[in-house]
């Protein structure tokens, strides 16, 4: 069996129970595809702290043939569709401790059986910790979950949207500057260009991200003040270039991130109109906590 065909699979089978929830679910749709993407951005975070800085394990789909880039792509399979769909499919259908416990056991075996078959790799990592990790991760789901459905805390709102836009803003971004090489942002730590590249680019994604989440939650995406987004951050990024931090694949591509960020914005504001915004909340007078 070729290596890919577990990680599509499983990737596959993680979509299809997101999609049967989502349905079962209409009335409330928008608020799970938000925690999914919330969970997701919580676990790219991990992920860069454990995988990307200090090489916990390596992924081997051997659909890619950089190898670094391939590890990557087996990541993304597991941090933003395997683990955070299982953690959405536990809150929110309200599961039993028992069932729970299958779950992250199953995690436990696969785990096992991905490095037994070569599929995947440890190098300090263990697979208990993975266990506890699942733990804890489902704990802190349930009460994020209760919080974010009440929505009158715009603390909990801005975070969720926050974590939920740095999920895609990272998967295109990696698109964009690791696969199709446009533009690259290297952190100068790493002998690995590919990862070192990830690190650096990862780093300035989610400085953008906190700005596309500012101008989407506090003004609603206004089209003035996402304009004036843009520029600030176009300057931003003239100035990373003038310095060595910022290299581009040619000229052209200056306008690769202006319009990714354009698109960004205008993502995260169509999806954010399912919930309320800072100014829509002190509007109705909810309390703004």
């Amino acid at each position: 069996m070729a290596n890919w065909v577990p990680f599509i699979s499983i990737s596959m089978i993680s979509l299809f129970l997101l999609t049967w929830l989502v349905i079962k679910n209409r009335h409330y749709s928008a608020l799970i595809i938000l925690f999914w993407l919330f969970i997701s951005g919580l676990a790219y975070v991990f992920e860069y702290i454990i995988f990307v800085m200090f090489n916990s394990y390596s992924y081997h789909p051997h659909i890619l043939t950089n190898n670094y880039n391939d590890s990557v792509l087996g990541s993304i399979s597991s941090q933003a569709f395997a683990v955070p769909i299982a953690i959405v499919f536990i809150v929110v259908n309200h599961l039993k401790i028992n069932k729970i416990a299958l779950i992250i056991g199953a995690f436990f075996l696969i785990e096992t059986w991905f490095t037994h078959s070569d599929l995947y790799s440890h190098h300090w990592w263990q697979s208990y910790y993975t266990t506890l990790i699942l733990i804890v991760a489902v704990i802190l789901s349930k009460i994020w979950w209760q919080l974010l459905a009440e929505h009158c805390n715009h603390y909990v709102l801005f975070i969720s949207l926050f974590f939920a836009l740095s999920t895609v803003s990272l998967s295109l971004a990696w698109i964009v500057s690791s696969i199709l090489e446009l533009y690259f942002i290297p952190l100068n730590r790493f002998s690995d260009p590919s990862r070192d590249v990830i690190a650096g680019n990862a780093l300035y994604i989610w400085f953008v991200t906190y700005f596309y989440s500012l101008v989407i939650f506090f003004r609603n995406g206004d089209f003035k003040y996402t304009i004036c987004t843009i520029l600030f951050l176009l300057a931003i990024e003239g100035f990373m270039i003038g310095e060595g931090l910022l290299h581009l694949k040619d000229p052209i591509a200056i306008v690769v991130l202006p319009l990714f960020h354009l698109f960004m914005i205008s993502f995260g504001r169509s999806f954010n109109h399912h919930f309320p915004t800072y100014i829509e909340m002190k509007r109705k007078g909810l309390p703004c906590k």
